[in-house]
């Protein structure tokens, strides 16, 4: 990808097999959220038209 603008979002969401995950921003030229798994040791991405069929938010 060329060009990235990360705004900063930090919030903790369940994916569909109930891990939690943490969003670290979210990508406004390419739509996408970018977010940490539990265990996993790199950033993961998702579209952010499929973010709210994947994954839910959690109560504060």
């Amino acid at each position: 990808m060329e060009k990235e603008f990360i705004k900063p979002w930090v919030a903790r969401y369940r994916n569909s097999h109930g891990i939690e995950v943490q969003t670290v921003g979210v990508d406004i030229i390419n739509h996408r959220v970018i977010y940490r798994q539990k265990g996993y040791p790199h950033d993961c991405v998702c579209p952010r038209r499929e973010w709210p069929k994947k994954f839910k938010r959690e109560p504060s």
